[in-house]
């Protein structure tokens, strides 16, 4: 465990908030507990606005690149992750319009048109769908959403999602059903 701003303590049970306020404070070792936390869900998020698992590295890099340069001016009115992907949407925005600025041409890559900008109003609605997903997710609690992000998101097998979760290959696969219900019924409310 490593000492934080104000005697706080590093720990797996330590909320985000508290490791941003402390980081606001001039520490910076909660950053690195932050983008343990947050950066897999967060590029898979990326992913899905840019189309490219690469540049979605680099955004999600610069995504808390902007939370450190910010930290000091967080405030805890609102959850860590909303005001985080936020952010996301914005640095993925500011890719997007570049693209569209300076449309890249096809070179008979793997990714083909993928990498052609997307029209605005698929993008926006994109984005839309997108936001709605996320706020769905944030009404889960902390196993389901999680159990959502390793399999939906990250495409984890049952099986490492049971080693990583330390949970039984049978109860990931009935907690898995029933957290994706709970999210439809969520994501069905939104919309």
């Amino acid at each position: 465990m490593t000492n934080l701003a104000a005697g706080l303590t590093l720990s797996a049970s330590t909320s985000d908030d508290e490791l941003m306020l402390a980081l606001g404070e001039g520490n910076h070792e909660g950053l690195t507990e932050l983008i343990r936390r947050h950066q897999s869900p967060l590029v898979g998020y990326l992913t899905g606005i840019v189309n490219d698992g690469e540049r979605a590295r680099d955004l999600a890099q610069e995504t808390f690149l902007r939370v450190f340069r910010h930290a000091a001016g967080y405030r805890t009115h609102s959850r860590f992750t909303t005001w985080l992907y936020h952010i996301a949407r914005n640095v993925a925005r500011d890719e997007l319009r570049t693209r569209k600025r300076r449309p890249q041409l096809c070179t008979g890559s793997e990714q083909g048109l993928a990498d052609a900008p997307a029209r605005p109003r698929k993008v926006e609605e994109q984005l839309a769908r997108r936001e709605a997903v996320l706020a769905a997710l944030q009404q889960l609690n902390e196993r389901d959403r999680r159990l959502i992000v390793l399999r939906d998101l990250e495409s984890r097998s049952y099986d490492e999602i049971a080693e990583i979760t330390g949970m039984r290959l049978g109860t990931v696969k009935s907690g898995l059903s029933r957290a994706r219900a709970r999210f439809a019924k969520h994501f069905a409310a939104l919309g």
